[in-house]
């Protein structure tokens, strides 16, 4: 019972945020609302975070709005890029919690028990950054420690936190993922995901 509180107490000092506040372009339609498992792309991803029992979570939107039951924060500077909404996510979550997972919404195959491998693999290695591992490459979802929040906050533009990663890679550790290739850019990409769903 104790190691368990342990463990629970552990995942208060982690947050979550997701990064919903694109703007779609190559969409054409606010990806954050497609259809997917009976929801949105979007609940679908607060769903998997709030099963992790993490700390903190927040939602991070852009020009459109939903009524949603976990703290949501407008980011009026959307149309800058990715990077403004770490900002405001990074600066509702860093007195709250001493690591950060950022994630999106318009990676469908993102569940529960990848989050939380994000979180086992930190506490066993003690990286600054965790991250996705898929298609060679290093990717959201990705922890981040407190060291790292200013940095965080420092981001401009539509680069998301990959120059990070790519700064620190020395101190990253990572979580395969190979399920985390698979993004919601295009219709095309929508299309498929719903067409390998049947009845979804």
């Amino acid at each position: 019972m104790k190691e368990k509180q342990r463990s629970l107490q552990e995942h208060l000092k982690y947050g979550i945020v997701i990064l919903a506040a694109g703007t779609s372009r190559r969409l054409g339609t606010p990806k954050q609302f497609l259809l997917y498992k009976g929801d949105t792309l979007l609940n679908n991803a607060i769903k998997t975070a709030t099963e992790v029992n993490a700390g903190a979570l927040v939602v991070i939107l852009g020009a459109e709005t939903a009524t949603l039951n976990v703290p949501v924060i407008h980011n009026p500077d959307h149309n800058e890029g990715m990077a403004s909404s770490i900002r405001h996510g990074v600066q509702y979550m860093k007195e709250r919690v001493e690591n950060i997972i950022l994630m999106v919404c318009d990676q469908p195959h993102v569940n529960a028990a990848h989050l939380s491998a994000l979180i086992a693999k930190h506490k066993t290695t003690g990286a600054r950054i965790v991250a996705s591992y898929y298609e060679d490459r290093k990717g959201v979802p990705a922890l981040f420690d407190q060291t790292l929040f200013p940095e965080l906050l420092s981001l401009t533009g539509d680069t998301g936190a990959k120059r990070i990663i790519e700064k620190h890679e020395a101190d990253t550790a990572i979580v395969p993922f190979p399920p985390g290739a698979i993004d919601i850019d295009t219709e095309e990409a929508y299309q498929a995901l719903i067409t390998a769903t049947p009845g979804k």
